[in-house]
Formats: C-alpha cells, sequence, structure tokens
C-alpha cells in the first residue's frame, strides 16, 4: 500500500471536518430518510483518504461519521453503529483496492478502474448494512421500507467511491504533464463545451422532451474526447463538474432523469453517472496505458537503433508479396543506397558481388519455401567500386498457406574481420612454415588441454600421423615411467598459467626411447584470454648420458660432493654428502643449501652466494675464514669446501666439494699447544745463559745502590752535605732499584707466561741500557764497542725488557764468537736507524768468523746451535719475540769476516697506534 506520511492530529482534525461538512451536505437531499441520501460524498473522501493517507486515518473517519449522524436522526447507539459501518466500509474498500487493483495507481491501467469499481460495489455493502440495520432495530426505520432505504444508501456510497474518490486520488499525485499553450486551450474549450452541453441537458435550456430523447448521451462525446486527449486527472474533474450539474438540474426538475419523486430522480442520475464514470476512466486509463506502451516503443526503437549503430548493423524488414524493404539509414550506409531511393530485392541483387549472387539467390529460395533463419556472409560492390564484406542474419515467416509473408533481419560490415582472416591465415601458414622447417620439436595445444598442432619435426621423429597425434594421442608415445610425472606437470600448469620445463622419455620412429627436454608457455590474446600452450622439445639423451657419467664419477669421489643451483636448492649430492651432513640422499636433493650451515652464518651466506654467481671461478670458499657446517642432528664442525662452476644448458650450477677437517683441526691444536709449550722450555733453558750475563748489571745496580747508600752515610755523619745532594743520592738509588726489579721481572714473565707488557719505546734508550749491561763484560773480553745510532731512530711499542733481552742475546752471542781473535781484532758494532718504509732497524755486527754459509735460515730453528755448548734456543726465543712485535730477525755474513744480525720493528707514529 501506498501512503502518504502526515502529521499526526491536524491531519484527523482537517479530515473529521471535511467529512462531517461533506455529510451535512449529502444528507441535505435525503428524502426517503433522513440518514438515507442517493447523493453521499463522505464515503469517496474516506475511501481516498485512506487510500493516500493510510489506515491511521480511520478516527477521523470515525468521529466524523458519528457526529454527522448524532446531530441527524437516532440515538448514541445509532450513530455508533452507523460510524462503525461507514469506518470499515472504508477500510474494506481501501484493502481490496490495495490488494487486488495496485492502490493509487489502479486508473493507470483499464483492468485497475475495473476492479477499483467492483471493489467499490463490494464495499459499500458494509455501510447500509450496519446503518438500515440498527435504525430498523432502534425504531427509527421502518421495516417495510428496509429495501428502498439500503438500495438509496448503497447507491449513494457506491456512486461517492466511483466519483469522489478517483478525483481525489488522482489530484494527490504529482503530475508529469507539462502543458503547452495548445493544449490549455483545448481544455478551456472542452470545459466551455461540457459546460453548455450539461446546462443544456440539465438545466432546462432545451425545448424537446428530454424522456423520449437520449439527450443525456451528448454529454458523454465531451467527457471520451477529454479520455482521449488527456489524462486520467482531467477526465475524472470533467465527469466531476457534469456530474454536479446534472445533480443541480435533476433536483430542480430538469433533465431527463426528473422523475415523480426527488428520491427516485436522484436514484436515475446516479446509475447514469456510474456507467459515464466507469466507462470514461476505463478508456481513459487504457489511451493512458497505449502512450506509454507507444513511449516504451519508441524507446525501445531508439535503444534498438543506437545498439544498432554502434554495433554498425543495418536493420531491414521485407514485405516479402508487395517485395518492398524497410532499412535504417545506417543499412543504406552500409549498402550505398541514398536516402529517397527505394529498395527492392532486385535493386538489392545489382548490389552484390557477381560471385555471390547466385548463392544469393538459392538461399533467398531457399528461405521461401522453409522459412526459418539463416546467416549468410557475401560481397557487395559500393557505388564508389569498393568492395565490401556483410554478414547478413535474418528469419522468414510464413503465412498461415505456407507462403513466405515477411522476413527480418540485420546486416553487419566484416570486412576488417575478414581481412582479419586471411591475415591470421596467412600468418598461420608462415607458422607452419617457420615450425615444419625448425630444428625442434613444436607442439601447441588450445584451451582445454588437447593438443592442436605437431610440427613436421615432430611427426617424423615419432612416425605417426598428425591425426594419430591430436588430442591425448601424443601421450601413447611417453615412456610409461614417465607418463605420469609428465602429464602431473602439464595439467598442473596449465591450471596455473604458468610456463613449465620437464623431461621424458619419447619413442621414436624405430621404437627407441630417447629424452627429450620439453618447454611450455602460456599463449594469451591481446585481450587477455588465454588460448592455450605452445611448446619446443630437444633432445637431450647425450646430456643425460654424461650426466649419468658425471653423476657415478662424483659417488665414486671420497669428499662430500654437493651441485646447487642459481637459486641455492641442492639438486645433487654423493654418498659421502650424506653421511657427512646425517641426510639421506632423497632429504637433501631439493634442500636449501643454506639448510647445511650453522644459523649464525646464513643470513650473511646468500650474499656470499650471490657474490660468487657475479664472478664464478673454481677457487676455495671463505678464505681467510673458519668455515663450519650444521648436520642434521643441528651439531656443528669445520669444513673445507673448493667451489666449481659448472655451466649448463640449464643455467648455471655450482658443484661445492666438503671435507670434515675435525681431525685435521684437533691435531693442528695439539700441535700448537706442543710448539708453545716447548717456547716455554726453551725459554727456561736459555735462562742459564741469560743470568750469567745478567748478572753484571744486576750488581751493578746492587753495587751503586750500595756504595751510593754508604756515602750518604758517611756525609751524614760528618754533616757535609746538604739538601740537594741527599735528594741526588736518593733518586740515583731509586733508579738503580726499579732497573733491577725490571731485569728480575722479565724473566719471571719469560718462565711463568705472563702476559706480555707493551709501552712506548725509544730505540736510544734501549741501546743505552744495552751499553751499560754490555760495558762490564766488553772490559773483560778487551772487545770494543761501537755504536751508530741515528738521533731519530724512532720508536716502537713493545715490552722493553723483552726487547732487550733480544739485543743482549745478540752482544753476548757475538762475543763468544770472537773468542778465538787476538784482542786488537775485537770488534762490537750496534747500529739503529729506519729504512725506507719508516721501520726501526737495529744491526748487531762482531768481527768474528761468521756462521757457515746456507744456515741463515737454520740459525733461529729451535734446537740448533753452532756452538757446541749451546742449546740451541736462544736465537729461536728472539725470532719468537720479535715476530710478536710484528717485526722480522735475519742473519748475514760479510766479505770482509764477521755476522751481522739486523732486527725490523714497525715504527709506532702515534702513542696509540699499536696498543696491546
Amino acid at each position: 500500500m501506498q501512503s502518504r506520511a502526515f502529521s499526526g492530529l491536524p491531519i484527523i482534525g482537517l479530515l473529521t471536518l471535511v467529512y462531517f461538512i461533506a455529510g451535512k451536505f449529502g444528507l441535505m437531499l435525503a428524502s426517503l430518510h433522513a440518514s438515507a441520501s442517493p447523493v453521499w460524498p463522505p464515503t469517496g473522501i474516506a475511501l481516498a483518504a485512506l487510500l493516500v493517507l493510510g489506515y491511521r486515518a480511520w478516527p477521523a473517519i470515525f468521529v466524523g461519521a458519528f457526529l454527522v449522524n448524532a446531530s441527524t436522526a437516532g440515538n448514541v447507539a445509532t450513530s455508533l453503529a452507523v460510524a462503525s459501518g461507514n469506518t470499515l466500509e472504508a477500510m474494506c474498500g481501501a484493502w481490496l483496492v490495495n490488494r487486488f487493483a495496485g492502490g493509487t495507481t489502479a486508473f493507470g491501467r483499464p483492468q485497475g478502474v475495473f476492479k477499483f469499481a467492483l471493489a467499490a460495489v463490494v464495499s459499500t455493502i458494509i455501510s447500509p448494512a450496519f446503518g438500515v440495520t440498527s435504525l430498523a432495530l432502534a425504531g427509527f426505520a421502518d421495516w417495510a421500507n428496509y429495501g428502498a432505504i439500503w438500495l438509496t444508501w448503497w447507491l449513494g456510497d457506491a456512486t461517492s467511491d466511483l466519483l469522489i474518490a478517483p478525483l481525489i486520488i488522482l489530484w494527490s499525485i504529482a503530475s508529469k504533464r507539462r502543458w503547452n499553450r495548445r493544449e490549455a486551450v483545448e481544455v478551456g474549450i472542452l470545459l466551455l463545451l461540457l459546460f453548455v452541453l450539461s446546462e443544456a441537458v440539465f438545466g432546462g435550456w432545451l425545448t424537446i422532451s428530454a424522456k423520449n430523447y437520449p439527450i443525456a448521451f451528448s454529454c458523454g462525446a465531451i467527457v471520451i474526447w477529454t479520455a482521449f486527449r488527456f489524462t486520467q486527472r482531467e477526465t475524472a474533474t470533467g465527469i466531476f463538474i457534469l456530474s454536479a450539474i446534472a445533480i443541480w438540474g435533476t433536483l430542480h426538475g430538469f433533465g431527463p432523469f426528473a422523475e415523480k419523486t426527488e428520491n427516485q430522480s436522484l436514484l436515475a442520475l446516479q446509475y447514469w453517472t456510474a456507467v459515464v464514470t466507469i466507462t470514461a476512466m476505463a478508456l481513459s486509463a487504457g489511451m493512458a496505458e497505449r502512450g506509454r506502451a507507444e513511449e516504451a516503443l519508441r524507446e525501445s526503437e531508439a535503444r534498438t537503433n543506437l545498439a544498432a549503430n554502434a554495433a554498425n548493423l543495418g536493420l531491414w524488414l521485407w514485405n516479402i508479396p508487395g517485395d518492398e524493404l524497410w532499412v535504417t539509414e545506417k543499412w543504406r550506409k552500409l549498402f550505398g543506397f541514398a536516402d529517397s531511393e527505394p529498395v527492392k530485392f532486385d535493386r538489392l541483387l545489382q548490389v552484390v558481388h557477381p560471385g555471390d549472387r547466385e548463392r544469393m539467390k538459392q538461399l533467398v529460395q531457399h528461405m521461401f519455401e522453409h522459412g526459418g533463419e539463416y546467416e549468410s556472409e557475401y560481397r557487395i560492390t559500393r557505388p564508389d567500386g569498393s568492395t565490401r564484406w556483410i554478414l547478413g542474419h535474418g528469419s522468414v515467416e510464413l503465412d498461415e498457406r505456407g507462403k513466405p509473408a515477411f522476413a527480418r533481419g540485420v546486416s553487419r560490415d566484416i570486412t576488417k574481420r575478414k581481412i582479419a582472416e586471411e591475415e591470421l591465415r596467412e600468418s598461420e601458414a608462415r607458422f607452419r612454415t617457420v615450425a615444419d622447417s625448425a630444428p625442434v620439436l613444436i607442439w601447441m595445444s588450445g584451451p582445454d588441454k588437447l593438443c592442436t598442432f605437431f610440427n613436421k619435426g615432430w611427426l617424423d621423429f615419432t612416425g605417426r600421423t598428425m591425426e594419430q597425434e591430436l588430442g591425448k594421442g601424443w601421450t601413447e608415445g611417453v615412456h610409461a615411467d614417465d607418463l605420469d610425472h609428465c602429464l602431473e606437470v602439464y595439467g598442473n600448469s596449465f591450471n596455473a598459467r604458468q610456463p613449465f620445463t620437464m623431461e621424458y622419455r619419447l619413442r621414436r620412429n624405430d621404437g627407441e626411447y630417447r629424452w627429450l627436454l620439453d618447454n611450455g608457455t602460456p599463449r594469451f590474446a591481446s585481450d587477455g584470454a588465454f588460448l592455450g600452450y605452445i611448446g619446443s622439445c630437444i633432445g637431450i639423451t647425450e646430456r643425460k648420458l654424461a650426466e649419468e657419467k658425471f653423476r657415478l664419477v662424483i659417488d665414486a669421489a671420497p669428499n662430500a660432493m654437493i651441485m646447487v643451483d642459481s637459486a641455492g636448492v641442492i639438486s645433487f649430492a654423493n654418498a659421502p654428502a650424506a653421511t657427512v651432513f646425517g641426510y639421506s640422499l632423497s632429504e637433501l636433493i631439493g634442500r636449501h643449501i643454506e639448510t647445511l650451515i650453522p644459523e649464525r652464518f646464513r643470513d650473511r651466506h646468500a650474499g656470499y652466494r650471490k657474490g660468487f654467481l657475479s664472478q664464478p671461478s673454481s677457487r676455495a670458499m671463505g678464505a681467510g675464514r673458519d668455515l663450519f657446517g650444521r648436520r642434521k642432528d643441528g651439531s656443528e664442525f669445520p669444513v673445507e669446501v673448493g667451489l666449481n662452476p659448472i655451466h649448463t644448458t640449464e643455467g648455471l650450477f655450482v658443484l661445492a666439494s666438503v671435507i670434515d677437517i675435525t681431525a685435521r683441526k684437533q691435531a693442528e691444536l695439539e700441535h700448537e699447544r706442543q710448539n708453545i709449550e716447548l717456547v716455554r722450555v726453551g725459554r727456561v733453558a736459555v735462562m742459564g745463559e741469560l743470568a750469567a750475563s745478567l748478572a753484571h748489571e744486576v750488581n751493578n745496580p746492587i753495587g751503586a745502590i750500595v756504595a751510593n747508600a754508604s756515602a750518604g752515610e758517611r756525609l751524614l755523619a760528618a754533616g757535609k752535605i746538604g739538601t740537594e745532594e741527599m735528594a741526588e743520592l736518593l733518586a740515583d738509588i731509586v733508579a738503580d732499584g726499579r732497573r733491577a726489579g725490571e731485569i728480575v721481572q722479565g724473566i719471571r714473565t719469560m718462565v711463568r707466561k705472563g702476559k706480555a707488557r707493551r709501552s712506548l719505546v725509544q730505540i736510544n734508550d734501549t741501546i743505552d741500557s744495552l751499553l751499560r749491561i754490555v760495558r762490564a763484560e766488553a772490559l773483560g773480553r778487551n772487545v770494543t764497542v761501537t755504536t751508530e745510532v741515528d738521533s731519530d731512530a724512532g720508536q716502537v711499542w713493545g715490552d722493553p725488557v723483552q726487547l732487550l733481552q733480544v739485543f743482549l742475546n745478540l752482544a753476548m752471542n757475538a762475543f763468544e764468537a770472537m773468542t778465538a781473535l787476538p784482542s786488537n781484532a775485537l770488534c762490537l758494532v750496534i747500529r739503529a736507524d729506519r729504512n725506507e718504509n719508516g721501520d726501526v732497524l737495529v744491526s748487531v755486527r762482531d768481527s768474528g768468523p761468521g756462521f757457515p754459509s746456507g744456515l741463515a735460515e737454520q740459525l733461529f730453528e729451535p734446537f740448533f746451535s753452532t756452538k757446541a755448548e749451546g742449546t740451541g734456543m736462544g736465537l729461536a726465543i728472539a725470532r719468537g719475540i720479535i715476530e710478536a712485535h710484528g717485526g722480522t730477525i735475519s742473519a748475514e755474513n760479510f766479505d770482509g769476516g764477521g755476522a751481522c744480525f739486523t732486527v725490523r720493528l714497525p715504527q709506532a707514529k702515534e702513542d696509540n697506534s699499536q696498543a696491546a
């Protein structure tokens, strides 16, 4: 139900007032009984209110009806009964109209008008049944007149529903009509004519007897004219005006319905009004429906023409018996006909290309004989001489005698499609030529996975025909062991629309199976539509044999061998690899190489692998780094890895040789431990020699301490020493004590393997300390000691005691080397300067016989000595100390006699450049 929202009590109050006033007006025309009027406008007002405003408006109807009847005749009970009947009548009528007639749209179709009239006739039975019965029971109506009163009541209500309700409903709906000046003039003329004729018929203007002539129907012509020319709203308005004038004239005794009594006259008038209303409203609805149908047809034709023009379609309709062709403007443009040129079938045949003209005649004859639909492609020659391809589609309908009546259809220019098809055929021919001459096997499939083409190379290889291979026939030649895998790869890739590569064996024409590498690629149209696959196959039997030999060789290798593709996936591994890493071979194949690397190194390995692939070469992996592998159980072990790039048709692979060096590492650690222990033992062994030499220096500071202390005591006892002299004596005592302590601490550090001390050492100072230590020894041996020390000999970072020990060892060796020489030939030269790189050089040269040639390197090896009583550890320890300081020590003989030992130490450029 369609209803309008209304604002509560004000609308209810207004509707009650309108109902009351209309009711009072209706009862003014009551003559048979005070409560029964043949003209009762409130019924139509009530029905229209419920249809427009909704059922919520019923209280206004009930209150208005009660007030009208309570102020007229009867008592409160009869007034309540009449009000209940009127209200129920309106609600029942509204429900019937909403349910069966379409509600407020009932007047849009003739069927709706008749259903509305039927609902009005049926629903108005309720009010007279309630009203007349209650009045009769209360004694306010005579039972003898029950039928006449009931009929008057019912007819007044029914006519009101037919006349008043449509008028209110139609004027409550916004009109879409836009009036022009011509229509406004026409409406004015109609209203004037309607008024004149109504006055003439019902106003007593005519002198002829209205009872002897049907002059009342002359007014119907104006109403019908209104129904034809205008909408239902204007028609309902005209009927209302006509009815109002007719009621007025009839009440004054004029018109064809004037009877003996006023009630009879109005009843006859209402019958006539009901008939005219139903007829005019149904006619107006029919005209409106026809208008809508014509508008829909125009819109449909417009859409059809628009669609046909957009699709480049020419529409035609052929009246076959009259040989008349109706065609659209687009059709004329397609065929080159002028706008005003008549189109006949013979004229159309003149346009058809001579090569297709006879076929066109045969097709038309077949259509005439059998009817039905047809489709054909033919050429036409346009006025400019150009040839165009036309696709015609149409149908022929036969009459009741089986003769062709008319045909309809469309024509479309398909020249571009024909050109494209020809180009496609030429392209396919070129493709077949190229494919057949290609040195590979080529195949194609459609979107249904079935193969549609095989080139000559394929057919020659298999020795089968195209028909045998098409569809799924090609699978008959695939080796039984490879077929399931082959179909699985093909099906999965096909469903995903992705390229694929697979290897399988295909039976050759001599019955031998040969290995093929098949590469398939999906095909797509320009609009993205999937067309199928195209693939090419190359023979890889020789490669497979080579791979098998390669596999046998790798399997026989004692080391773990793993081959990885460019993505880092293991494609091959031998049995030792499975043993080393704790996996089975099936578990290794397909696993990512990073799985075999400890987690703490995995994030860096991808970068190392990428760097190798960018510059592949055979080399050891991780030069300068300790490499580790990871077993399946998570344990780690040291490895050595050799990398070898392998270039194949499938891309770059890397063959890695992996060696577990756990045992070697353990042996190296044991060897290193033993060497450290030997060095410590050697230091202890040489302690005796060093202690003998150092005893002089230790005794010297101790003797100096004693002498200074004794001198201080004597001077203090004599009272001849001042504060300044005492400070100097004490400073000398402290310096001699510290020097003795450093010598002792150095020996303890060497013996106990303590942590070496590092400090900034001035080479000049170290040479001075060396000279003080060896001075007494040199005097005792009559050795002349000469120094050539550069004033800027430099500074180094190191342990001053250890460096002093090295230089002292070299000096003592020089003294012993010159034992057999005469005293005038004993000479020791100590030099300190820097080389061109800025390194500090300290050399100790004697005048002795030198060392045997060829032993320059052996001199520094442990336990090697040229002296019968020597331990062979002194120079070895000296080299260890110097190398620990980042330097070198070397020995050489001079032509003039004597040996020279040179120590090179890195210059300390900054105070903290080499702090340890």
